[in-house]
């Protein structure tokens, strides 16, 4: 059966998360689990001193392009311009620019990348595509090429960064030994995993099963006896400032662009809607229409503690924002419309394929307080890397459980929340 013809239940929240605090009040006082592949960063984070994840993706996403850039760098100059400079006339002609756009190049910074490089091969014979330009001039090099322009591997993009951080002058408390473990860190999991992520889930599978999800509820919400709503999919949010920008314009891919706009600061919270429902009417006979949003949703293949923390957390602050807004309004289908009367009975909907049962998701809570003690508490971190268990208190589920049930109560007061899962 597809996901569009699939009956669907009204989840009571309360339920299925009293259902999963008896599960973990049937648990022993502590639990212990085995580091997984997907504990890595959090480990790694928490021994060199990272205190957010912003913060730590950061320095990967630097040290990267720097250790990236340095290596194309190094090839470019010390390599190939050598090669280039020695061809024979007729060959140098091919790309006679070749010395001042390296040097164009080189004056830009790291963290361009080594995008930059490829403007080496600009021009009709190679279009951008350095590593035709050494396959045809020097071909005996383009192995070198090829290396020089291999992304690094996630390890190599750590150890790097555990680098950068034993030289840096910042200090932190037991930085030598932190810094030890961190490399032990590296050592541990390529032992124990051998390059495998040891994930059950296909990424492109994934997708494709969240793309399905986000169909299949609209395809629901077209099905619900709805008079004169519209459904909208995929409703992007964005600040007036950007309003002249070509992209919200025209259609992308051939799917129309349904905007939001705003003149409040989102501050990253959430840049998108899976599905909303507008309620159009008139206002007078002279054709004037006032719209308004009745309906907020949210597809999630896997309806669990984890999906509903992540609704809860990002999207009601951002609608909260929204409604504050007295100058919001929508284009969409080639209309544009203010927005108005947003506040009285909102529905915000989470619909979700499938039901994560109360045993799975107890799983799920311990994997997330694991992760989450790994990133915080040094002397948990370590002795993990020693042991390669963590072992954590069943009242740490307890509370993150409660939290999630004090957003949703709180959440209750401004939105009328339903959760829509596939019928048993």
């Amino acid at each position: 059966m597809s996901m569009s013809s699939t009956n669907y239940n009204t989840l009571n929240v309360h339920e299925y998360i009293d259902a999963i605090e008896r599960e973990i009040e049937s648990e022993e006082p502590t639990f212990r689990a085995r580091l997984r592949y997907q504990n890595k960063k959090p480990v790694i984070r928490s021994l060199i001193d990272m205190q957010t994840k912003d913060d730590f993706n950061k320095l990967l996403r630097t040290q990267q392009k720097q250790t990236e850039y340095d290596k194309m760098r190094d090839f470019c100059q010390n390599i190939l311009q050598p090669r280039i400079r020695d061809l024979p006339p007729d060959e140098r002609q091919k790309i006679p620019n070749f010395d001042a756009a390296l040097e164009v190049a080189l004056s830009k910074p790291a963290d361009k990348g080594i995008q930059t490089f490829y403007r080496l091969a600009s021009g009709r014979e190679y279009k951008g595509r350095l590593i035709d330009l050494v396959s045809d001039l020097v071909p005996d090099e383009e192995q070198n090429c090829i290396q020089s322009m291999t992304p690094m591997t996630e390890d190599e993009v750590l150890i790097h960064a555990i680098d950068s951080i034993a030289n840096d002058e910042r200090d932190f408390e037991r930085k030598d030994e932190r810094i030890e473990a961190a490399r032990k860190c590296i050592d541990y999991f390529q032992s124990n995993f051998n390059g495998n992520s040891g994930s059950n889930g296909d990424p492109a599978s994934s997708k494709l099963n969240g793309l399905e999800c986000e169909q299949a509820c609209l395809n629901w919400l077209q099905d619900q006896n709805r008079k004169d709503d519209i459904v909208l999919g995929n409703v992007v949010i964005n600040n007036y400032t950007t309003k002249s920008r070509q992209k919200y314009l025209n259609q992308a891919h051939g799917i129309a662009r349904n905007v939001i706009w705003t003149q409040t600061v989102r501050n990253g919270i959430t840049s998108e809607f899976d599905a909303v429902v507008l309620r159009p009417s008139w206002l007078n006979n002279n054709g004037e229409m006032s719209t308004s949003i009745t309906e907020i949703w949210e597809a999630k293949y896997s309806m669990s503690p984890s999906s509903l923390h992540d609704v809860l957390s990002k999207k009601t602050p951002a609608i909260r924002a929204l409604m504050r807004d007295d100058q919001l309004s929508i284009s969409y289908n080639g209309n544009h419309h203010s927005l108005r009367d947003r506040n009285e009975g909102m529905v915000l909907g989470v619909f979700g394929s499938e039901l994560l049962p109360p045993l799975q998701a107890l799983g799920q809570l311990k994997s997330t307080a694991m992760s989450y003690a790994l990133s915080a508490d040094v002397d948990i971190a370590m002795n993990a890397i020693d042991s390669g268990i963590v072992e954590l208190s069943v009242d740490i589920l307890l509370h993150d459980l409660r939290k999630l049930r004090q957003k949703y109560v709180e959440a209750s007061k401004d939105f009328d929340i339903v959760v829509k899962t596939v019928a048993a």
